[in-house]
């Protein structure tokens, strides 16, 4: 009972106003003074403490205050190649479903005695709807007339040897930076998952294997048409020089992921002359 009555006793005291004063010590005399309970000290506190959390919360969400933390800033790097990763994973995953979908449309095809297409490219899902109009007989005489005449040929010099070459792409991937001749690039660069396979595009002998600072391991490639192909920024090559290899054969692996920037870099040249390697493979 004594338990309960010192309890009672206790909240009502929690309650109940005291008088808090500030007295000069020399004089006595009392020169402020305020009424104020244990309660209304402990709201007072925790509104101060919602008040403040309250601000910070606010600086943190709308305000560049966590870059000016020390460590902030790398861990946001980090959320950012993590997250860049994880995109070109989902493109390959759509790539390889694509490819899926059309063998087993072509199996289809076959079993019912129909001729399948021989183009593996789907619409991606994210560019837009695009209707192939198939060419006419006029068209195509049209076509032919003007590729005879030398004076207004549509096929130039770099170009004639389009259709002596079968190759596949070298590695699955994105094209960041194109062909540009007049910008000094002379080939494509292609950013892919780390490790990925890079394969060689036909059949053909290796001629080098060297490093170099600015572009990494680099492997090339004669081919039995004339055409050489050049593989950049490979962080490992596991072939040698004079090795014959074979369409498809994996040759090396792109960068990893310690080196996110080491982007892949393909070339193709004949002749002495460099070629715009999405004339000749689609990737």
């Amino acid at each position: 009972m004594r338990f309960f009555k010192s309890i009672i006793s206790w909240w009502h005291g929690f309650f109940r106003k005291k008088r808090i004063c500030v007295v000069e010590p020399e004089s006595g005399k009392e020169r402020w003074y305020t009424h104020l309970s244990a309660a209304g000290l402990t709201m007072s506190c925790v509104a101060l403490i919602s008040i403040i959390f309250a601000i910070l919360l606010t600086l943190v969400a709308y305000t560049p205050l966590l870059d000016m933390m020390p460590g902030y800033r790398t861990e946001a790097s980090r959320a950012r190649e993590t997250l860049i990763r994880n995109l070109i994973r989902v493109d390959s995953l759509e790539r390889k479903m694509n490819d899926m979908l059309i063998y087993n449309e072509n199996r289809i095809l076959v079993v019912d005695g129909k001729t399948p297409t021989t183009s593996s490219v789907r619409t991606d899902s994210l560019s837009s709807n695009k209707s192939i109009v198939p060419p006419s007989q006029i068209d195509s005489l049209f076509r032919r007339q003007m590729e005879d005449d030398r004076n207004y040929t549509l096929v130039s010099s770099g170009s004639q040897h389009r259709s002596s070459i079968n190759a596949l792409k070298p590695i699955d991937g994105i094209i960041t930076e194109r062909f540009n001749a007049k910008d000094a690039l002379y080939g494509i660069r292609i950013t892919s998952s780390p490790l990925s396979q890079i394969t060689a595009i036909a059949n053909g002998t290796i001629i080098s294997t060297d490093w170099l600072p600015e572009h990494g391991n680099s492997v090339t490639i004669q081919h039995d048409n004339g055409i050489i192909s050049i593989y950049r920024n490979l962080s490992d090559a596991i072939i040698t020089k004079g090795q014959r290899v074979s369409s498809g054969e994996v040759i090396g692996y792109s960068a990893t992921e310690e080196h996110p920037e080491m982007l892949f870099e393909f070339e193709m040249w004949m002749g002495g002359n460099p070629l715009n390697p999405e004339s000749y493979i689609l990737f």
